[in-house]
This record gives C-alpha cells, structure tokens and sequence, in this order.
C-alpha cells in the first residue's frame, strides 16, 4: 500500500482524490500548504516518508510550489539530490503552462481530478522510478 500524503483544501476534489486511491492507499489529508508541510516533516522525523505528495497549487498558508519547493529542498540536504517522495500538483491551470514551469515536481494532474487518469500517473512514477 502507497503512503500518499493529500494537500487540498477544496473538499469534492479532497473526497475524489481519497475515493480514488482508498483500496491502494494509506491517506493523510492537509487543508493548508502549512498543514501539509509540517506533516511531510513529521514523516521523516518518524522515518515513515511519503511515497507521493499530491499537492494542490492554490491552497491558504503556503501554495502549492512553496510547500514543493520545501520539500525538494530538505530532500537535498538529507538524500543528496535523492528524491524519497514523488510531488503530482494538482492544478487547475493549462498543462502548457505547467510543463513550462517545472520547479521540481514529478508529474501534474489538471482538475477536474480523474481517478483512473491519478492511478496511471502514479503507477507510471513508480515503474520509471524502478527502472
């Protein structure tokens, strides 16, 4: 089972993302981009990282790229560029402007979320990730 950590503060988007994945994934859910941070933080300190973070771009507190940009950076100092969690944002901008603006994340999804299209995703990111 995947260990997701979901940060969304829209609640119908919140409730697909944890439909889609409640037979494939152990779920933590943030609300706020502090929210979400800290409980990435918290799961390190306790040794159980996330496998995926899905982030939503706009969330109060801290967006989406600030929480991102947190998380690649307390993986370099601790992995040696070695990324531990893949980050899907979760957008509702055009993937053009996404794929332009890359900051580190592993892959995007536009909203409205599709659960088929999410499970994909993240099985792609973790066949290459083997491979």
């Amino acid at each position: 089972m995947w260990k997701v950590l979901v940060a969304e503060d829209d609640i119908e988007n919140r409730r697909i993302v944890l439909d889609a994945l409640k037979n494939i994934a152990e779920c933590v859910t943030a609300t706020t981009g502090k929210e979400a941070l800290e409980l990435y933080q918290k799961s390190r300190k306790t040794k159980t990282p996330f496998d995926f973070a899905l982030l939503d771009v706009t969330m109060p507190e801290m967006d989406g790229f600030e929480v991102l940009k947190a998380i690649r950076q307390e993986e370099e100092k601790s992995f040696h560029r070695k990324r531990e969690t893949m980050v899907i944002m979760i957008t509702a901008y055009r993937d053009s402007l996404m794929e332009k603006y890359n900051m580190g994340w592993d892959d995007f999804i536009t909203k409205p979320v599709e659960s088929s299209l999410l499970i994909n995703h993240m099985k792609n990111l973790l066949l290459s990730r083997s491979s």
